[in-house]
């Protein structure tokens, strides 16, 4: 029984496709489907062998010379759950429902991130009643988790120089812009000694964190970046600091909520405790709007090794001078940040140091410089830095004459102005542009 009115085509495939497992990585099984719709349709489609499919649609009459158009949408979802729900996204379908005006998937995340695209293309691909020029629709695979499919697809088939993505979240807006990014590891090889000093326990919670594309905007603290200041300001303020371990943040690209530090030092506790307690009122006076539940708290511990003095002063100091945040913004589109860096991970493992952190920019030449700074301070203190490889971004192109048709259109037809947005976050629509020049 269908739970949407499947006389519109969207909302037929969009059931369809939900009785199919598409987590990242899980994506053959609705490849296969749009290979069978392909030909279904009589369609001319390509598959790779990573499973992307790229479906063709020959022009409607009277539209045979019109410039080919570039859909775009990925066929993998986030697959995410309740705890006290059972659900195997390997083969599990979705259990769709509806509650007022949203649809929801029960227990579990819906999908529709990027299955509405998706759902978009077919829908438009078995309509013979439309007018269009030549299509090409891409579906790609493993956009989640890094725009794995996009990288690998050979565009070469395709005679299309305008694209349409289809990755977007919102009515009434177009994007225009998104970043492209690399993630930086700092590591340092540090050297442990015995401990016969007192060891304590620093522990920062109560921040908000969030996405280190869509909040880096928003000043909001870092756990990492708090840990660091006030340990160089003890070291600073003549109290020795010797770290034991520290571990910090959970995900590159997410703002550090909680940073845990494991240091000794000859101070006493009374000591520590009124020289942190000055520092974190300073901190918490600057983050009162952003993070008003900080919470940093010293105790006691137990350590029978601690790094000597030179590694732990080196791995504070690196922490401390690493800029983190927005750190430049558009001149053309008011408040988008152009420019970020976010430190989300810090770790002790065996004998070695290690601090993750994620870069964002539409511009490579400023993530190129951006690389070489974090390396400079690196090298300054015997550290070395390992970087992925990067993905592009796409810049704002304020002469897009694609964009300004849609918005004469959406004008015409709705009565309504089409927001333009643009994001901080990373984009297939990147990829894109850099691999094949499309005019986005």
């Amino acid at each position: 029984m269908s739970i949407l009115d499947t006389n519109y085509l969207i909302n037929y495939y969009f059931e369809e496709i939900s009785k199919i497992p598409h987590g990242s990585y899980n994506e053959e099984r609705i490849s296969n489907y749009l290979v069978t719709f392909a030909k279904e349709h009589s369609l001319n489609f390509y598959q790779d062998d990573m499973f992307n499919v790229i479906i063709f649609k020959n022009a409607s009459k009277g539209y045979e010379n019109h410039e080919p158009l570039i859909l775009q949408g990925h066929m993998d979802m986030v697959c995410e759950k309740n705890n006290d729900f059972h659900h195997d996204f390997v083969k599990d379908p979705l259990d769709l429902y509806v509650e007022g005006h949203y649809l929801h998937a029960k227990g579990t995340t819906l999908g529709a991130d990027d299955g509405v695209g998706v759902c978009y293309m077919l829908a438009l691909l078995s309509d013979e009643n439309l007018k269009h020029p030549p299509l090409e629709c891409i579906f790609t695979v493993q956009e989640e988790v890094g725009f794995c499919g996009a990288f690998h697809l050979d565009v070469s088939l395709l005679q299309g120089k305008r694209m349409i993505g289809l990755d977007n979240e919102t009515e009434e807006e177009t994007c225009t812009s998104s970043a492209g990014g690399n993630e930086i590891k700092i590591i340092k090889q540090v050297n442990f000694i015995e401990n016969n000093s007192t060891a304590y326990y620093l522990n920062i919670t109560g921040l908000i964190g969030g996405h280190s594309g869509e909040c880096i905007n928003m000043s909001r603290g870092n756990a990492n970046k708090i840990a660091s200041r006030i340990l160089y300001h003890l070291l600073k303020d003549g109290i020795d600091i010797r770290l034991v371990k520290i571990h910090g943040g959970l995900k590159d690209n997410a703002i550090a909520r909680e940073c845990q530090v494991v240091f000794v030092s000859e101070a006493n506790f009374e000591t520590l405790d009124k020289y942190i307690n000055t520092y974190v009122s300073d901190i918490k006076r600057e983050l009162q709007n952003s993070d008003p539940n900080l919470v940093v708290s010293l105790q006691e511990y137990q350590a029978d090794l601690c790094m000597n003095s030179i590694d732990s002063e080196a791995i504070i100091n690196t922490m401390y001078l690493v800029p983190n945040g927005k750190l430049d913004e558009s001149q053309l589109i008011p408040g988008l940040t152009t420019l970020s860096l976010n430190m989300g991970i810090v770790r002790t493992n065996d004998n070695n140091v290690t601090i993750n952190i994620s870069l964002r920019s539409p511009l490579s030449s400023s993530i190129n410089e951006l690389c070489l700074q974090i390396e400079q301070i690196a090298l300054m203190y015997g550290a070395y830095v390992d970087a992925s490889d990067p993905y592009p971004g796409w810049d704002y192109n304020s002469h897009s004459k694609l964009r300004t048709s849609f918005k004469e259109y959406y004008l015409k037809h709705t009565g309504k102005v089409l927001r333009e947005v643009a994001t901080h976050g990373g984009l297939e629509t990147g990829v894109w542009a850099k691999k094949f020049q499309v005019l986005i």
